[in-house]
């Protein structure tokens, strides 16, 4: 192999016209002449390839590369060619070395590695973590002490796939948690196979699980079918139909899980390709779990339907109210402070029930709600006790209004007329034979003497009549000397289910 030495040759030109130009008699490797055969094969080789091959030879492991190796260099070409192995790569001595030495000795016969991490600066004094697969074999040489003259270096670099991989990864990793988070699956039907291919994401949606993700379609072993609720499984059928006319479909139904919870499922489905015939083969579907959005319309129709049915109830209250105050009013004056004062009991009640969007109030909060405008609640005038009890929205109306009475009067002729009063408020439970009912008991005591009433009003309507008319239940009045009893005992039905 005779080489020239006209070291004028430019950088740019080949790896041939490069080598030939070099003058090896100034490197540890010598004149290219005397190199030995296997090094001199070997060159001839890796130049005739237009895969990235390199050849380091002897101790020094001096460098010799191809034109396809020239772009893992970098800035390095074509200062390498010809200089020791550490000079040109100083930054992966420790990572590298003793592999080529243990090569070099004859201790191993070969290396390789896919994806190979290396540190490395070939662009000034930038660092980069580059990638590479990697084989590095022995060279025979006669010559040398361990029959090993040089290693042959293989490589090609695979950074920017493994950055695209991990970048894909990472997009995969945001896809999957956007799914998760969205409770969003997916899976992928081949009609003619009778195979349906679900995602994780589709089974956990499911709440199945398949070793390998596959399914039937059709038949009473397809899991799709087993999972939706019994009442809509014949949509099952007609979406496939559906599929057979239209490129793309929606699709609403429920889906029954093992622990017994309902959810409920929409989505899309689209044909991917068809049959001969026009029936859809492939058909890819996603769907994502809406069982929080169809409980919210289930509540909106609720608070419309309560809102209809409490706007007539109200405005039937509101009428009897003012007709009742009407009739026995003094006056006009007295008839608006009885109005005024009725309908701000009443709207004490509905404020309550408005809190617990109309689906009943707390007992206790009821005749706070009733007492506050009348009585500090921490008053030693007052006591309230009893359990923990909700009403039905009607019986806090009703029960609302008796108390506004009650108080009123309590306050014009009763107790809390007189420094003195007292008034106490408790009720208790019952258990009657069907459901659990309710025993009210108003009490006052130490107030001025009780002058029963010469004719019954609208305050004893509501407090009796109206009262035992909206609960079902029996109210006991007593206006007993020491002060005035009421008492009302509702049976069940009054409590919010």
């Amino acid at each position: 192999m005779t080489m020239p030495t006209d070291t004028d040759i430019s950088a740019t030109s080949s790896m041939p016209a490069l080598i030939r130009a070099k003058d090896w008699s100034k490197t540890t490797l010598g004149c290219a002449d005397r190199w030995p055969a296997s090094l001199k094969l070997v060159v001839e080789l890796l130049l005739a390839s237009g895969f990235p091959m390199a050849v380091r030879w002897g101790p020094d492991f001096v460098m010799i590369y191809n034109d396809g190796y020239r772009p893992i260099l970098g800035d390095k070409h074509p200062l390498a060619l010809g200089l020791p192995f550490r000079m040109v790569w100083p930054e992966v001595q420790t990572q590298l070395a003793p592999l080529h030495e243990s090569i070099l000795s004859g201790e191993r016969s070969a290396f390789f590695a896919e994806d190979l991490i290396l540190k490395i600066q070939r662009h000034g004094s930038q660092w980069e973590e580059a990638h590479f697969t990697v084989s590095y074999s022995p060279i025979p040489d006669a010559r040398a002490p361990s029959g090993v003259g040089g290693v042959l270096i293989t490589a090609v670099e695979t950074t920017n796939r493994v950055r695209m991989e991990e970048a894909l990864r990472r997009s995969e990793e945001k896809y999957r948690s956007a799914m998760y988070l969205g409770r969003i699956g997916s899976w992928e039907i081949d009609i003619v196979k009778g195979v349906r291919t679900w995602t994780r994401e589709g089974m956990a949606l499911f709440g199945i699980d398949l070793p390998d993700g596959l399914g039937q379609v059709g038949g009473h072993s397809d899991e799709f079918y087993q999972a939706m609720h019994p009442e809509d499984r014949p949509l099952l059928g007609e979406y496939h139909a559906i599929a057979d006319k239209e490129d793309s479909f929606q699709a609403e139904y429920r889906i029954l899980k093992a622990d017994g919870s309902i959810c409920w499922l929409a989505g899309y489905g689209r044909v991917l390709d068809r049959q001969p015939d026009g029936k859809a083969h492939h058909v890819i579907n996603v769907a994502t779990d809406v069982t929080e959005r169809k409980n919210a319309e289930a509540h909106q129709r609720f608070l419309l339907q309560e809102l209809s049915h409490r706007s007539k109830n109200l405005l039937t209250i509101v009428q009897s109210i003012a007709d009742q105050s009407l009739r026995y009013s003094k006056d006009q004056k007295d008839f608006q402070n009885r109005l005024s004062g009725r309908l701000s009991g009443l709207a004490a009640s509905n404020a309550l029930l408005a809190r617990g969007d109309w689906r009943g109030s707390s007992l206790r909060e009821l005749i706070e709600f009733q007492l506050a405008p009348f009585i500090d609640l921490t008053s030693p005038q007052l006591e309230i006790s009893g359990p923990e009890v909700n009403l039905a929205a009607d019986a806090s109306q009703a029960i609302g209004l008796a108390l506004h009475e009650l108080a009123t009067n309590a306050v014009k002729y009763g107790a809390l007329s007189s420094s003195r009063g007292r008034l106490g408020i408790s009720w208790s439970i019952y258990q009657a034979s069907s459901a659990a009912g309710l025993n009210l008991d108003w009490r006052e005591r130490d107030g001025p003497p009780v002058i029963p009433p010469t004719h019954r009003g609208f305050g004893h309507v509501v407090i009796k009549s109206m009262i035992e008319q909206s609960v079902r239940g029996t109210v006991e009045l007593d206006f007993a000397k020491q002060g005035l009893h009421w008492s009302l005992q509702a049976p069940g039905g009054i409590f919010v289910q």
